[in-house]
């Protein structure tokens, strides 16, 4: 019985493997020839398993699809949950928050050559996958900015602000940091001084 039952685990753990390679496949072809361009035997030639098989796991290339972007959207979820638990001072955690959903967007959807088809309205990471961590994403910014009000360093009043419009503007800066940049890197660099800039705003005067 027990060799059964280590059987039945071995088997499912290969089966959640196979997804994964079959996803991670997916997102790679997307990315770099889109989302029309890729076929469903493009991505089973990818992932090294027979089109068949695919079919099992996925019945089509828009559920394989809706399961990329959950799959995104939990990533993305346990970033923030990583960042919230490493105790980091207002300034880094801020910034960490902003790599850890807008960073990670960037790096596999926004830095693709495809990624205006990758977020149309056909093939859109829809609202009820993303808006719960739309949602998370901005309690995490607007906690942090909290405590730094609460620690001392940081008063939005003094610039005009409430904590909600602060949160909102920072937010919205970051969002801007894709236009015009040129990789990663400078992607990055660009969110570390919105938010330099964005937090000496609203630093607390002496």
């Amino acid at each position: 019985m027990a060799a059964r039952v280590n059987e039945e685990t071995a088997m499912k753990a290969g089966g959640a493997d196979k997804r994964a390679l079959i996803l991670d496949a997916a997102l790679d072809l997307f990315r770099h020839y889109g989302y029309r361009r890729t076929s469903m035997e493009d991505i089973a030639r990818a992932a090294n398993v027979a089109k068949g098989t695919l079919y099992i796991y996925f019945k089509s290339k828009d559920e394989l699809f809706e399961a990329l972007a959950r799959q995104l959207a939990e990533r993305v979820e346990a970033n923030l949950k990583s960042v919230a638990e490493r105790g980091l001072g207002t300034e880094a955690k801020i910034l960490a928050l902003l790599d850890a959903k807008l960073g990670f967007m960037y790096r596999w959807i926004l830095s693709s050559p495809h990624a205006a088809e990758l977020l149309d309205s056909k093939v859109e990471l829809s609202e009820d996958i993303f808006g719960p961590v739309d949602k998370s994403f901005r309690s995490s910014v607007a906690r942090a900015l909290k405590d730094g009000v609460r620690e001392g360093e940081l008063d939005p009043k003094s610039a005009g602000l409430s904590l909600e419009s602060a949160t909102d503007t920072l937010i919205a800066a970051a969002y801007g940091a894709e236009s015009g940049a040129v990789d990663e890197a400078d992607f990055r660099d660009r969110l570390a001084r919105i938010v330099r800039l964005s937090l000496r705003g609203l630093r607390k005067s002496a």
